[in-house]
């Protein structure tokens, strides 16, 4: 088993508070054969010397310091120099429990898995459970089998960081440009491409409930990325299993509602603009699966005239 070696790649933006405990967590692991590749996307706090100390004290540390732009481009960077066998990701205001990799790899070598996920702790500031969503022990095989259960949300999770990765997934597939919803792109693709996902029911990754995050940010117009996100998986089904596409939709329609909710609650100086172009945007997807899906969409009031 210690032949096979993981990279965690770990894009850091302004993390100074969490960084200790997320770092901590990973170099303590109980499977030893990791790289560790922090990439410091031009951050302003102490975050930068946080992870100069860390790499002063393990070599298994590789450290990239560059202009800030973005987690998707942070986690390109650090994919760039991947040279392990599977790959996973960690958010560097989270953790991890010690054995999680060493779980997420006995797993994918036990079933000849190509991607393997856990379930999940939701933990505040001062790291209290707040929630837990765990997952059932289960195998899919085949492309579209492993598509179809991630696009309907069959025991699985929208997060890239609860997962374990083979490499070579990587070798063709890149994080879009996006604030949000970039773990949906890679993540529709990355499934389409798995000929076996092997799910475990331990929950092994800590997600902090940071105010700061993007998550938690009021609207703003980056938040329109979960519409260009929809639309670049939809071009990319078209390619391979069109007739998942509804599925997609379904996921547009429903960010389209909380999209509207969250702008009906902020300030935005330009909200009548925003109402107009989610009303466009919604009629176009409910357009393509009213006639057949009405049912599945999960709640069915009515925003837009």
């Amino acid at each position: 088993m210690l032949d096979y070696k993981i990279s965690i790649i770990v894009p850091i933006y302004n993390s100074e508070k969490f960084l200790d405990k997320c770092i901590n967590s990973i170099i303590n692991q109980t499977y030893n054969n990791i790289e560790i590749i922090l990439v410091n996307d031009g951050s302003t706090d102490n975050s930068l010397n946080i992870c100069k100390k860390f790499s002063k004290l393990d070599n298994r540390i590789c450290l990239i310091n560059k202009e800030n732009g973005g987690v998707s481009s942070a986690r390109n960077k650090g994919l760039e120099l991947v040279s392990g066998d599977y790959v996973g990701f960690v958010d560097s205001d989270d953790y991890v429990s010690l054995d999680m990799y060493e779980k997420l790899l006995r797993a994918i070598l036990k079933s000849n898995a190509d991607i393997a996920e856990c379930g999940y702790y939701t933990v505040n500031p001062i790291y209290e459970i707040t929630d837990i969503v765990s997952l059932n022990n289960d195998e899919v095989h085949g492309n579209y089998a492993c598509s179809y259960n991630y696009l309907v949300k069959s025991n699985t999770t929208n997060f890239n960081v609860n997962k374990l990765y083979k490499s070579s997934i990587f070798k063709k597939l890149r994080y879009p440009n996006l604030k949000y919803s970039e773990d949906y792109v890679v993540n529709v693709k990355a499934h389409s491409y798995c000929e076996k996902k092997i799910t475990i029911s331990d929950c092994c990754y800590y997600y902090v409930d940071n105010i700061d995050s993007a998550c938690n940010q009021d609207f703003n117009q980056s938040r329109l990325d979960i519409i260009y996100a929809g639309k670049e998986v939809l071009m990319f089904n078209e390619n391979r299993f069109t007739e998942l596409n509804k599925y997609i939709y379904i996921y547009l329609l429903n960010n389209i509602r909380k999209l509207y909710e969250q702008l009906e609650e902020s300030g935005e100086t330009n909200k009548e603009y925003y109402i107009q172009l989610l009303s466009d945007e919604y009629k176009k997807c409910y357009s393509k699966v009213s006639h057949e899906l009405y049912k599945a969409v999960k709640r069915k009031k009515t925003y837009f005239s």
